[in-house]
């Protein structure tokens, strides 16, 4: 698995554990439709750390709360 295909396994995560809708996600964090959509798309292969703390802030959680999942813990992760 690539990073940025973690990183996106993370977001949907995080939307059905919090009950949230993407679009509504990104818009209170900042992030642009356009971004979402290609990140959704996999358009996106390079999720910079600035979106990412967009969507940390937007959750209201902390970055290492973000990072906390099995899709991090991947020693094989492609770091596209």
């Amino acid at each position: 698995m690539t990073l940025t295909n973690a990183v996106k396994q993370r977001i949907h995560e995080l939307v059905a554990k919090h009950d949230k809708v993407l679009y509504t996600v990104g818009r209170h964090g900042g992030i642009s439709p356009n971004t979402i959509k290609a990140i959704v798309a996999g358009q996106n292969k390079n999720i910079n750390l600035k979106t990412v703390m967009q969507f940390i802030r937007a959750f209201e959680i902390r970055a290492a709360e973000f990072f906390d999942s099995p899709l991090f813990d991947n020693h094989d992760l492609e770091i596209d």
